[in-house]
């Protein structure tokens, strides 16, 4: 039990150190555009060269960015981390995927005496960092396709006041919530840089993965090749994303039942070993002290996991 605290307190700590360190890299950064922004004073002599290249390193160590540019998987988790809206380097992802596998692993000997316990509580421990930012990519993705038809029926709106395409996106990432606002600014920045429509909006798409976002812009591309009223083509292709919008609540609606269930069916066995806990300690400690009961506490564990996945996946209906 003693070990069993001494792995938790190293696990606080390095959680501690490196949330620690990223607030302090964060507060530099964020005094150095202050200085960037700040009154200026005159300087004389030389001016000193100020870069403006935008830093897309994976990694702070020049040797873990070299090693890191020259995997495919570090791309693309730079690419989720992007989706998810945090602006962690892959490194330092990487790093706290390995800390937590490695606390992890140290927890499960700690506590059950065996190396396979060990690994698979790194296992669980190790995808923590993986799942939190598939859920804030969730989360991002929802908030862009709720935003984007109003996003669209702002921009029919600049078009039918008479302002050119380019100007309208413009006014699109202006006045757009986040994320759509972010998104549009990077559209329009790659097009005063020079970059082809067509171009940019397939940046765009690859880093938005919304199906909406590629209707607007398979529309908008037909448009440029073949002619046509771009404000009509846009007024149905922003019809066509609420009407999409509006069988997916009747989706949600038609399995509000099988998801309750899914989440009552999850609930239940932790409820009842909470029960169990609060009135047969004894009855249940067995299943705690004996090593045949812990490992049927770790497969009930694993197939209540796989149960939660399987419901989920039911009612997981695509639109």
């Amino acid at each position: 039990m003693i070990f069993f605290f001494v792995s938790l307190l190293i696990f606080c700590a390095t959680v501690a150190l490196y949330f620690s360190l990223l607030l302090r890299k964060r507060e530099q950064s964020t005094q150095k555009l202050k200085e960037r922004v700040g009154v200026a004073k005159p300087v004389q002599g030389e001016w000193a060269p100020l870069a403006v290249e935008r830093d897309e390193r994976l990694s702070a160590i020049p040797a873990i960015d070299r090693v890191l540019r020259g995997l495919a998987i570090a791309r693309r988790l730079e690419l989720l981390l992007y989706q998810a809206g945090m602006s962690i380097r892959v490194g330092s992802f990487l790093l706290l995927i390995a800390l937590l596998g490695i606390t992890g692993f140290i927890v499960g000997i700690g506590v059950f005496h065996k190396a396979l316990h060990g690994v698979v509580f790194m296992l669980v421990l190790g995808f923590i960092p993986f799942i939190i930012v598939r859920h804030r990519r969730g989360v991002r993705q929802q908030q862009f396709s709720e935003e984007f038809p109003d996003a669209l029926d702002l921009l029919v709106s600049a078009l039918r006041a008479g302002i050119s395409f380019s100007a309208a996106l413009q006014v699109v990432s202006e006045e757009s919530p986040e994320p759509v606002r972010s998104e549009f600014a990077i559209l329009v920045e790659e097009q005063t840089l020079g970059l082809e429509l067509r171009d940019a909006l397939t940046n765009m798409t690859n880093r938005v993965p919304s199906l909406d976002l590629k209707f607007f812009a398979t529309a908008v591309t037909l448009q440029r090749s073949t002619g046509g009223n771009l404000t009509e083509v846009l007024e149905n292709t922003s019809r066509l994303i609420r009407d999409r919008f509006r069988i997916l609540g009747d989706v949600k609606t038609f399995t509000a039942a099988g998801r309750l269930t899914g989440m009552i069916l999850s609930a239940l066995p932790l409820g009842m070993c909470v029960l169990m806990l609060m009135g047969a300690p004894e009855y249940f400690r067995l299943m705690w002290d004996h090593p045949t009961g812990r490992s049927i506490l770790g497969m009930a564990f694993m197939l209540q996991f796989l149960g939660w996945l399987a419901i989920r996946r039911i009612v997981d209906v695509k639109v």
